[in-house]
């Protein structure tokens, strides 16, 4: 078996660098590369995939999408194991597995792992293995990369301080939607989340009845409600207990658009971008993950 560490040397302010001696010690002949900028580790992961391979993501959830990304776009999809070393700020992905958070022991974990293939995301044309969302969220997602960079400010904190910037510019977004082909009412919407996975934005439950091998997507259209209805809807999702709520539908399908008259923001996997439409759908069974063993 052959083993690729894809690194991001600036995640969890050089966590993830700092793990490379710990590799060395612990696997034979292990290929290492550092990333240099946004999208090489889509590149790397693309170019090392292979039978017998596995490649480890050390960064945070940001550079785990783009190794899923070059995995999945390769020939080799289906015979190259991929694992999530938690090394970022938020490390969400890694909560739908496990409840470990220390990247070492997560590291040790995977020589003794299975494997399990699971479903991945399309959303505009990339994939994601977690969370996709449109709105609100990804409008936090944003202002929390800014302010995780200030010093001894987590991941979680950062989260927190852009929810509450955010609130103060609150704004809905109109749009119309269609699920497996069946149109849904205009929305003048506070978010879209489609869901994968389980957690996102630093730990919440956004998506607890979600299953990465059912060949389904969840969807949770959040209605747009007034400003001061906000702090108590999100502690909802960090219980993962909105379902409870009027202003939450929750569907489950392959696929779903969005149309709206202005640019939508788009959290994927922690990545942000901008589209009037938005096309998501699930690949069944593309990715094979290797799963920790604490």
């Amino acid at each position: 078996m052959k083993h690729v560490f894809i690194v991001n040397p600036m995640a969890g302010k050089q966590k993830a660098l700092e793990m490379t001696h710990f590799i060395v010690k612990k696997f034979d002949d292990p290929i290492i590369v550092t990333t240099e900028y946004e999208g090489h580790a889509r590149e790397l992961a693309k170019e090392y995939a292979g039978k017998d391979t596995a490649i480890y993501s050390l960064g945070g959830d940001g550079t785990f999408n783009e190794v899923v990304n070059g995995v999945v776009e390769s020939e080799y999809n289906m015979n190259t194991l991929v694992a999530d070393v938690p090394c970022g700020s938020g490390n969400d992905f890694i909560k739908v597995m496990t409840d470990e958070k220390d990247p070492y022991k997560l590291l040790e974990s995977y020589k003794r792992g299975k494997t399990k293939m699971v479903d991945v995301g399309s959303i505009n044309g990339r994939f994601f293995v977690n969370i996709a969302s449109i709105g609100f969220d990804a409008e936090i997602v944003l202002g929390a990369r800014k302010y995780k960079k200030l010093p001894l400010v987590s991941g979680e904190l950062a989260y927190l301080i852009s929810v509450f910037a955010t609130l103060i510019k609150l704004k809905g977004y109109k749009v119309k939607v269609s699920i497996d082909g069946e149109e849904i009412n205009i929305y003048d919407i506070l978010f879209i989340i489609m869901a994968n996975g389980n957690y996102y934005g630093g730990g919440m439950k956004a998506a607890p009845h979600a299953v990465m091998d059912d060949g389904l997507l969840d969807f949770y259209l959040v209605n747009k409600v007034k400003r001061r209805q906000v702090p108590f809807l999100l502690p909802k999702f960090m219980k993962g207990r909105h379902d409870e709520l009027k202003v939450v539908r929750h569907y489950k399908g392959k696929k779903i658009f969005i149309d709206s008259d202005k640019p939508l923001p788009m959290n994927i996997d922690g990545e942000i971008m901008l589209s009037n439409h938005v096309e998501v759908d699930v690949k069944a069974s593309v990715l094979q993950l290797l799963l920790p063993q604490i």
